[in-house]
């Protein structure tokens, strides 16, 4: 059964959860469902969208602060969209859009109103009040909702716990990359040249400056390290907030090197000896799926669905978040241990293939939609 499907997300700017719309709608658009996709401010996803040949629209009243009066105004647009285009699913993503995407769509009579959690809000670190009106603001959206899908464990269980809907209606489908063409990436030694890498052993980070991806704490590790004589190069890829205040805690360390926004992530990830990822909270991360499918080892931290992925010193290395003397233990291990990385790399991969792969992926989402069509 093909679908109409309205992919509704609150920002445009790319990050976990773009990533994860665009591969969905792509693949939707491959088996032959017709898609276009709606966002807010923020640019990058319809640039994307365009080289899939995906219909993209912008709603401006979608923003991603509460605001009573914007959220209104966007919802009578969406209404209004969604009669005029008839769609037969209306799938939100990310918390803003998740709210007043559902209540416009159970308005407009859509049959297929589906949401996915990409790490829900309440779980960051909040005032007591704030995680409370956050609470409110899902279990809100579920009443309009029909189906809700996690791509994590964990917040397949909070949302049960919660009851953010009837637990039959709550799947964990979790996120998913295509495999790259190894054969396709740059030359290591050219890059490693072009980049000025002067060590052997490189590590790195694929992730923007927020203060939820825990640059500080691998940063202080790091400096430790290098101050104890160890030799390594890290590469740090991606701009935000807090890269002004990184780059100013990491002065004068020239083997930790800041790379700032590149399109050549894969070709980075495939330079270095270990991926590491030090974030304070996660959903289900693509840069981990990115590094496990060209089968590098990785050292993350215990959040969100890595906890559920990673088993320390099997498939990965992990720490608790938050955690200097942790980050700095593990990686000194793995700097004295260095013949152990190969068949950790090799494990991530087969982990990956067994797991997370796009065809599981889609097969698992269209299930969703036919199961919530088969109960009208």
């Amino acid at each position: 059964m093909s679908y109409k499907v309205a992919q509704i997300i609150t920002q445009a700017e790319m990050g976990g959860a773009q990533k994860h719309l665009l591969i969905l709608s792509d693949e939707l658009k491959k088996l032959g469902n017709e898609v276009k996709v709606y966002a807010g401010e923020g640019t990058g996803l319809e640039l994307q969208l365009e080289k899939l040949n995906i219909s993209f629209e912008r709603v401006e009243n979608l923003k991603r602060e509460i605001s009573l009066v914007y959220d209104l105004k966007a919802i009578v647009s969406f209404i209004k969209i969604f009669k005029k285009e008839k769609f037969d699913v209306v799938h939100c993503h990310s918390s803003k859009a998740g709210l007043v995407g559902r209540i416009a769509a159970r308005i407009a009579g859509v049959k297929i109103v589906t949401y996915t959690a990409h790490g829900f809000v309440f779980n960051e670190p909040m005032s007591s009040l704030k995680r409370k009106i956050y609470i409110a603001i899902e279990k809100i959206g579920a009443i309009f909702g029909n189906r809700l899908i996690a791509v994590s464990k964990k917040d397949y269980q909070c949302a049960i716990d919660y009851k953010l809907g009837r637990k039959k209606n709550i799947y964990y489908i979790p996120n998913a990359v295509n495999e790259v063409d190894r054969k396709s990436l740059k030359n290591c030694d050219v890059l490693k040249q072009q980049l000025e890498v002067e060590n052997d052993f490189v590590l790195g980070v694929a992730a923007n400056f927020y203060e939820t991806k825990g640059h500080r704490y691998l940063i202080d590790a790091l400096i430790k390290l290098t101050n104890e004589g160890y030799k390594f190069s890290c590469l740090l890829i991606g701009d935000g907030k807090t890269k002004e205040e990184m780059m100013k805690k990491a002065e004068g360390y020239n083997n930790i090197k800041f790379l700032g926004f590149r399109k050549d992530n894969y070709d980075l990830i495939n330079c270095m000896d270990l991926f590491v990822l030090p974030s304070v909270k996660e959903g289900m991360p693509y840069a981990i799926l990115e590094a496990m499918t060209l089968a590098k080892p990785i050292l993350c931290t215990k959040v969100g669905a890595l906890t559920d992925m990673i088993e320390d010193g099997n498939n990965g290395f992990i720490v608790d978040p938050e955690s200097v003397e942790q980050l700095y233990e593990k990686l000194k291990y793995i700097l004295d241990n260095k013949d152990v990385l190969i068949n950790v790399g090799k494990s991530g991969y087969n982990y990956y293939k067994k797991n997370f792969t796009v065809d599981l992926f889609i097969k698992d989402v269209l299930k969703v939609y036919d199961e919530t069509m088969e109960s009208r």
